[in-house]
């Protein structure tokens, strides 16, 4: 279980951003109850993947209205920001594969 399941702290920052995006309170708990996860740029990504969704919830309203939306966690339990692409999956898978790990400058 990961920390913002359990404390769901929104940053001042989300806070905004879901306000001025028009995040609905419903959406955001049914990303966080059904959301996929994925690792990206030191934080979790979370957002709605409808094939993974069981039968009864993929063609829902819930899921219409969820889909497209980001959610990013921090390791430290927050919200951070939330914000909506159309290739919100697609984006974050990508998004995760794209900068290559870091190395030291130093000499080994």
């Amino acid at each position: 279980m990961l920390a913002y399941e359990t404390d769901r702290r929104p940053t001042q920052h989300y806070k905004a951003r879901a306000a001025e995006r028009a995040l609905r309170s419903d959406v955001e708990e049914f990303l966080m109850t059904w959301g996929t996860e994925i690792r990206a740029a030191g934080a979790t990504h979370i957002t709605l993947v409808r094939r993974d969704l069981p039968v009864d919830l993929q063609d829902s309203e819930e899921a219409v209205r969820a889909e497209g939306w980001i959610v990013v966690a921090g390791d430290d339990g927050s919200l951070v920001t939330c914000y909506r692409r159309n290739d919100a999956w697609r984006f974050v898978r990508r998004k995760s594969h794209m900068r290559p790990r870091r190395r030291s400058r130093r000499a080994a």
